[in-house]
């Protein structure tokens, strides 16, 4: 009597088993990983596995539990599933594109794409898994309590920035977090900073054995470099450059990007607090003298976007 079974069904298909020997280095080598080797089947490369956890049956080159280490699928299916369901979601399947992605259901009924270690990592407490769509509906009904309307990604493109627009009309980007406390001010008919005329300022100081430069904004930029950065009045000051802008909000951005700017392409160029120390009341944004001609252009560029004429020392 022929103990050995003429065919598999493996993932619901029928394959005939293949009458060939199972070397006993194969039939440990299985074991190890947890499997029973019950044939061979399909060609000559490839064994039937039969893991030991959940007796699911699959198909397996040889060389892997051989060489390497064999992975029931089955298994790794069933705790995936196990970590939608902790999270309130259904695996829908493995992503086409990519095998450490799968499509997932969550609770509110909108279809996501994950990372199969994200969800393990969330089921397990260490993050929450939210859906991109209610996220952005939930950043809408902030900016509506507060007189805004969320148009769109940010404008500049920055992290953790929205594109908003106001009641009156005009539009900016804002921090959601900020716009989730209403912590903003319109641009166009704000009474703060932010919806006031402001500048783009170039200082110069000459610390002892350091000259520097300073690229910052400010409302008054004199009383900035008198009065609030610290500087010791022995130390010779001067206002290089001012660039006016219709408010405090365009200014801020336009700053910024002057800074991105030189930290992407004249790292070099950047003081580092640890250098100029107390010197200066300031983290930040102070550049070698060198950088001076580099940081013209770039309110040159300022100036001519905004169309207005500016001041120099």
């Amino acid at each position: 009597m022929n103990d050995f079974p003429t065919s598999f069904v493996i993932d619901g298909v029928v394959h005939p088993a293949l009458p060939m020997p199972l070397k006993p280095s194969w039939i440990e080598g299985a074991a190890d990983d947890g499997f029973d080797l019950i044939g061979r089947a399909w060609d000559r490369y490839h064994g039937v596995l039969r893991c030991r956890t959940c007796k699911a049956v699959s198909l397996t080159r040889i060389n892997v539990f051989r060489d390497r280490t064999a992975l029931c699928r089955a298994c790794i299916r069933d705790r995936r599933e196990a970590d939608a369901a902790t999270l309130g979601a259904e695996l829908l399947g493995p992503d086409s594109r990519d095998r450490h992605y799968g499509h997932y259901l969550l609770s509110c009924g909108h279809i996501v794409r994950r990372q199969f270690h994200r969800m393990t990592t969330a089921a397990a407490g260490g993050h929450a898994i939210d859906c991109e769509t209610c996220r952005e509906v939930r950043y809408a009904d902030e900016a509506c309590a507060y007189g805004w309307t969320l148009v769109g990604p940010a404008t500049s493109g920055r992290s953790g920035y929205r594109r908003y627009r106001h009641g009156c009309g005009h539009g900016q980007d804002i921090s959601i977090g900020n716009m989730a406390w209403g912590d903003c001010s319109c641009g166009g008919c704000g009474t703060d900073w932010s919806g006031q005329p402001s500048f783009v300022y170039l200082f110069r100081i000459d610390l002892a054995g350091l000259p520097v430069v300073k690229l910052g904004y400010s409302a008054r930029p004199a009383k900035r470099l008198r009065h609030q950065l610290g500087i010791d009045r022995a130390v010779r000051t001067e206002v290089l450059r001012v660039v006016p802008l219709a408010s405090g909000n365009l200014a801020v951005r336009d700053e910024s990007a002057c800074h991105r700017h030189m930290r992407a392409r004249h790292p070099g160029a950047i003081v580092p607090k640890a250098v100029f120390g107390d010197a200066i009341n300031t983290q930040g944004e102070i550049y070698h003298a060198t950088a001076l001609p580099v940081l013209q252009a770039l309110l040159d560029r300022i100036a001519a976007r905004h169309g207005g004429p500016d001041s120099s020392g």
